[in-house]
């Protein structure tokens, strides 16, 4: 895989942050050597710091998979960048409190403000501009809703995780 991607896997209880950078794999930021080759239909041999480990995937498209492992079968969850990028503006679809709020993501200053109480909007609808470190970055609604408050104003200086606006 070449250039850099991110994931996050969920497996049962555990978290792994799995980050290619260029053809170097890192998970939770150490480098390994890996190959993953299919030999056939759901059948993959992954070859993993030297350790060959038989893997059956059954995946069904929506994130989630059933992975078996030298036998062991698990369920896991992933997150890609778009996903994990939701998550840190505080638009994570699977937590009814971050459906209904969206925090600063990082420290910055409020810019545009581009809904206004009331107003419903779509997901992927623009709701406000945050300039952090020199760059301008759109927060947008992550799901369908009627914007219930706004709690800044365009020249608003916030903190990570200070709340921008409520859903109802």
């Amino acid at each position: 895989m070449n250039g850099k991607s991110t994931y996050r896997a969920l497996v049962g209880e555990r978290t792994f942050d799995i980050r290619w950078q260029g053809e170097t794999l890192f998970v939770n930021d150490e480098p390994t050597t890996y190959a993953f080759e299919q030999v056939s239909g759901r059948h993959y041999l992954l070859i993993f710091n030297g350790n060959s480990i038989p893997v059956v995937i059954d995946a069904p498209g929506d994130g989630s998979a059933r992975v078996t492992l030298n036998g062991r079968t698990t369920d896991v969850r992933v997150k890609d960048e778009r996903a994990l990028l939701m998550e840190r503006f505080g638009l994570d679809a699977g937590d009814d409190a971050a459906q209904r709020e969206v925090r600063a993501p990082m420290p910055g200053l409020v810019l545009r403000v581009e809904v206004t109480p009331g107003q419903a909007v779509k997901a992927g609808e623009a709701l406000l501009v945050l300039e952090a470190m020199k760059m301008e970055n759109e927060l947008r609604a992550g799901g369908d809703g009627v914007v219930k408050a706004i709690h800044v104003e365009e020249g608003t200086a916030v903190a990570k995780n200070d709340l921008l606006l409520e859903f109802e």
